[in-house]
């Protein structure tokens, strides 16, 4: 089987919908994205992040920005975003453990029903910190530090024990299909059972507490791409407290990756878009674009002009 499908290059005119979410006098939610370290290239992914929020409409978008890994006690005693002012929390963060302060307002802001989004390698971070992992549940982490989940051939859930099969990774990029497991879901209610993500990271056997885990879409990871032969979560979510976080694995972007990047897949734009509604609100306005991938072809919108 190829690993690289047909893609299709969405038009301008055929993006019709995306940016028309929100009727007059509709409440925009509010939306901070923190971002500052990562092992990803967050100096691209936070404002592309951002201008997909902002073309819906729908979101009001701030960005909060930490110190360096080694600015000085100070910078860092100084940085304190007030989580409590926003709808949704969304971390494309990956970096140095934020102090204790920072940790506490973050899980009151959850407890006490705030609504988190991880993107991508947002879900590697904060080893150690129990309460971040209770609320992400399945994170990049080995074989030994928790439990497992994903589908098997018969489309059941398995849950293995920490200790055995691999740890949390990934194979080669590569273009892949996504399929909803929870078609009731919002977020995925008018969008095709299975779709074509472009090129991305596909993470497997991620490790965590894995309670209260909410399956809402999966990809199957090959072993020809060097992954584990099941269906691997993708899109999930927890509730935490009063609040909810959910995660999305798929958002890889390298430092040297060209367009077409996994941000200009019109597939991923959406999910992320609607997960972001959907997590704060219940409900999804945001309208699936004209261009939404089918099985066999990538979608892509236009390449920017340089």
């Amino acid at each position: 089987m190829s690993l690289i499908p047909s893609i299709i290059a969405a038009s301008a005119l055929t993006l019709v919908g995306v940016g028309a979410a929100i009727s007059t006098g509709q409440k925009k939610v509010t939306v901070l994205i923190v971002t500052g370290q990562n092992n990803h290239d967050w100096v691209r992914s936070t404002p592309i992040i951002k201008d997909l929020l902002d073309e819906t409409g729908r979101f009001d978008v701030s960005v909060s920005t930490t110190p360096t890994q080694d600015a000085p006690d100070d910078a860092w005693n100084d940085w304190s975003p007030k989580f409590e002012k926003y709808d949704v929390v969304l971390s494309d963060y990956n970096g140095k453990m934020w102090p204790e302060p920072v940790k506490a307002e973050f899980v009151r802001y959850v407890n006490d029903g705030g609504h988190v989004v991880l993107v991508h390698a947002a879900n590697n971070a904060f080893t150690g910190w129990k309460e971040f992992e209770r609320m992400a549940g399945l994170l990049w982490r080995d074989a030994n530090y928790g439990d497992r989940l994903y589908l098997d051939e018969n489309l059941k859930q398995v849950r293995q024990p920490k200790g055995q099969g691999p740890g949390g990774g990934h194979g080669a990029g590569h273009a892949y299909t996504i399929e909803t497991r929870d078609e009731k879901n919002p977020i995925f209610k008018d969008l095709p059972e299975v779709w074509m993500h472009g090129s991305d990271e596909l993470y497997h056997a991620q490790r965590g507490p894995a309670e209260d885990v909410h399956v809402l879409a999966t990809a199957f990871s090959s072993k020809e791409s060097g992954g584990t032969g099941v269906h691997e979560p993708m899109v999930w979510w927890i509730p935490y407290g009063k609040g909810k976080v959910i995660t999305l694995v798929p958002g890889h972007l390298g430092t040297n990756d060209k367009y077409p990047t996994t941000y200009d897949c019109v597939g991923f734009r959406t999910v992320l878009q609607r997960s972001v509604e959907w997590v704060a609100t219940d409900a999804v306005t945001i309208p699936r674009p004209k261009t939404f991938p089918g099985a066999d072809k990538v979608s892509v919108v236009p390449k920017p002009a340089e």
